[in-house]
């Protein structure tokens, strides 16, 4: 590098003298050798062959970096998933062998919980590769946000002040409260980083915000006028660099030494935001502080119609649609416990036949979102045209954000898999709430 800027200062100095001196000029073409106007081009060709060899290697190290954190994070997922279905299998396996009813219980309970906790890893591996769909509906921010002061305050350096202001008069906000959580957690590990575990100030808290005009965002985001819940978390740490700002969001990025973090925590915080119809704002100064504002739309509850209100409760016949066979069995089974009687398909299609024959008898359907051909949406949107106030409850593994938004903005109720008995008898009441 080195040799490259005396190169550099030496073709200025001498792409000046050859400017104001023709003589030097005829001279070099009469002698054969290069012109100062070749050797300019020249060393155009050479900066830049050197620019796309130094992005070429920093894109390399970009990408073994992020292979390198995909490989750890991949191996530590390995290892618990094997763990947690060994103690399947192994639970799964004592039940065969004994006759013990009290013992086959313990078992059975012992799978529940460790399936709980698997599908709780799964949600993880979701939201650290931005592609959970959070199932969102009514929750009490307020309550989410004294729990997590709760929690975190019990666990940070005593030599940081944590301090707790909500001042915002609505406590409800559209959302999964499980993700909501896990982004005010990572803010505030985020100041306690940028505190260096020494003395320190983070405030965290929420208040009402109204946005009369779109308004530029830090990031270039452009936010829309509406009523909003902001939320922030604010630290007089060592702050963020001008030129590190606009990258901190990156999947992977980090000023961190390893021991301290992945890159993955912001990057989080702004898919959970985005996924909460939200926006992010920062601002920060080097060795003052930083502030990190969310801004969340507040709730609008949707007044029920009064076809919704006066719903048949007499009619006791559920249409099931789930393409995995088994996974439609074991459901027949829990809706069939639960009293109500059950026709079940497994392929949209024939399902749409049969409720446009029958749907003033069917009390609701239990639809899975995410199957070939026709998808769950796309099986609701169909039996809407039959009967507009068509009552359903959607279960899905994983689906696709736009499934999850569009059916929310309609009210639906929506329950992720795994779900347990309770789970489902709870949100088949809501719709007769």
């Amino acid at each position: 590098m080195l040799l490259k800027d005396e190169r550099i200062n030496n073709e200025k100095n001498g792409s000046t003298r050859g400017c104001n001196d023709q003589e030097t000029k005829n001279k070099n073409v009469k002698n054969g050798s290069p012109s100062v106007s070749d050797e300019h081009d020249s060393l155009i060709n050479d900066i830049k062959d050197e620019t796309t060899r130094i992005c070429s290697e920093q894109n390399s190290k970009n990408q073994s970096e992020k292979m390198a954190a995909l490989g750890q994070l991949a191996g530590g997922i390995a290892h618990d998933f094997n763990n947690q279905l060994m103690s399947i299998i192994g639970n799964a396996t004592m039940i065969q062998k004994t006759d013990d009813i009290e013992r086959i219980r313990e078992y059975a309970e012992r799978i529940i919980h460790i399936s709980q906790s698997t599908a709780n890893l799964t949600k993880k591996i979701l939201m650290f590769s931005k592609r959970e769909s959070s199932i969102n509906k009514p929750v009490n921010l307020k309550s989410i946000m004294d729990n997590t002061y709760n929690m975190v305050e019990s666990i940070l350096n005593k030599k940081i002040e944590l301090s707790y202001s909500y001042q915002a008069s609505n406590k409800v906000i559209l959302g999964d409260e499980a993700q909501v959580e896990s982004m005010i957690v990572n803010l505030i590990l985020n100041s306690k980083d940028a505190l260096d575990d020494s003395v320190g100030k983070i405030k965290i808290g929420a208040e009402d915000t109204v946005i009369f005009s779109e308004t530029v965002l830090s990031h270039g985001e452009m936010i829309k006028p509406g009523n909003y819940i902001k939320v922030y978390v604010e630290d007089n740490g060592k702050g963020i660099k001008e030129e590190v700002l606009n990258r901190i969001f990156e999947p992977y990025f980090t000023t961190k030494n390893k021991t301290k973090g992945t890159g993955l925590g912001l990057s989080v915080v702004f898919g959970t935001v985005k996924s909460h119809s939200g926006y992010i704002n920062v601002q920060s100064r080097h060795d003052i502080g930083t502030l990190f504002e969310i801004f969340l739309p507040v709730y609008v509850k949707k007044e029920k119609t009064k076809s919704e209100t006066e719903r048949d409760l007499n009619s006791n016949i559920i249409m099931l649609v789930d393409d995995d066979i088994n996974v439609l069995d074991v459901e027949t089974e829990i809706l069939e416990d639960l009293g109500y009687d059950v026709v079940k398909f497994s392929e949209p299609a024939k399902a749409l036949e049969f409720y446009n024959s029958n749907c003033n008898n069917i009390a609701f359907s239990v639809i899975d979102i995410s199957m070939p051909v026709m998808t769950g949406r796309q099986l609701y949107e169909r039996m809407q045209i039959k009967k507009k106030d068509a009552a359903a409850i959607f279960i899905t593994g994983y689906a696709r954000q736009t499934d999850y938004e569009e059916l929310t903005r309609k009210g639906a109720v929506i329950i992720e898999k795994p779900f347990t008995y309770e789970d489902l008898s709870t949100q088949i009441a809501k719709i007769y709430m």
